[in-house]
């Protein structure tokens, strides 16, 4: 198996909505929308698996159109005031597929670690593969409320009709619940609540280590170690625990984590650096 990381454009957050400085949520929402600091541009990631059964997406990235008038809806302080974005057309996930040789139609599964719009901007590429998505995000994400949590459903294609997983297929490693994807039972997806309800991620066994593809379990490898949530995490507790769960996994097997917006993710993925965790 091969896995390449993608980069579909840049975006900048709050300082506050990065790294949180409160537990409670309430707290946390008043301090990104009143935070004067931005981030630093980070990277927006998705990341496409050869395996034998076929390639496998996870994530679509962020759409060009993300700036457009009208497509981030107007009412919603948090995307008009707290998000900077900057996503070319040619930097699209559907580009960085092409360019590695391959057609989109080939992409057999693509699984969406959560649904928020710089995850799933790119979704609308794939009508022939199978989309997978666990319970709790497609109802939230799918709801006439979903925009209220940064669901942007408006731009999800008419034809998207979701695989839906409740990870039944047995415990797998530090996680007490799992998917199996590939028949050989190299791909997993593993559920990380926090970030959002839903949020799961991928775990790719290679034979001598494992590949973790957390989305925005945490938004940096240090911040995953540390326990550290973000501004915007729906339940700091799951938060916790799906963190605890990564860093147990860690000490398992060797493994390399990816994060959608740790700057280091290719490095660490391109020179195979496996991720330290300390007693």
């Amino acid at each position: 198996m091969k896995i390449h990381c993608l980069q579909t454009g840049d975006v900048q957050i709050k300082s506050r909505h990065q790294l949180a400085r409160y537990e409670a949520r309430p707290a946390r929402v008043v301090d990104v929308l009143t935070d004067k600091d931005w981030s630093p541009r980070l990277p927006i990631g998705c990341w496409l698996i050869e395996h034998p059964e076929g390639l496998i997406l996870v994530d679509t990235g962020e759409s060009s159109h993300a700036n457009d008038p009208g497509y981030q809806p107007w009412w919603h302080p948090f995307m008009q005031r707290c998000e900077r974005r900057w996503v070319k057309p040619e930097e699209e996930v559907n580009t960085g597929i092409q360019a590695l040789g391959f057609n989109l139609r080939e992409i057999r599964w693509v699984i969406m670690t959560h649904m928020h719009g710089d995850h799933a901007g790119g979704i609308g590429h794939f009508p022939d593969s199978e989309i997978i998505l666990s319970k709790k995000e497609a109802h939230d994400a799918l709801a006439w409320s979903g925009p209220v949590q940064g669901f942007l459903n408006m731009h999800y294609p008419k034809w998207l009709k979701p695989t839906i997983t409740t990870h039944d297929d047995g415990p797998f490693e530090s996680f007490d619940r799992s998917m199996v994807v590939t028949k050989d039972g190299a791909v997993r997806i593993v559920p990380t609540p926090g970030h959002t309800l839903g949020h799961q991620s991928v775990v790719v066994d290679t034979g001598t280590h494992y590949v973790l593809i957390a989305g925005d379990a945490a938004y940096q490898e240090s911040y995953m170690l540390e326990g550290r949530i973000d501004g915007v995490a729906v339940n700091a507790k799951l938060h916790h625990d799906s963190t605890r769960r990564m860093r147990e996994l860690c000490k398992r097997k060797p493994t390399i984590t990816q994060f959608a917006h740790d700057c280091d993710s290719a490095k660490r993925l391109e020179q195979k650096i496996f991720t330290i965790v300390s007693d």
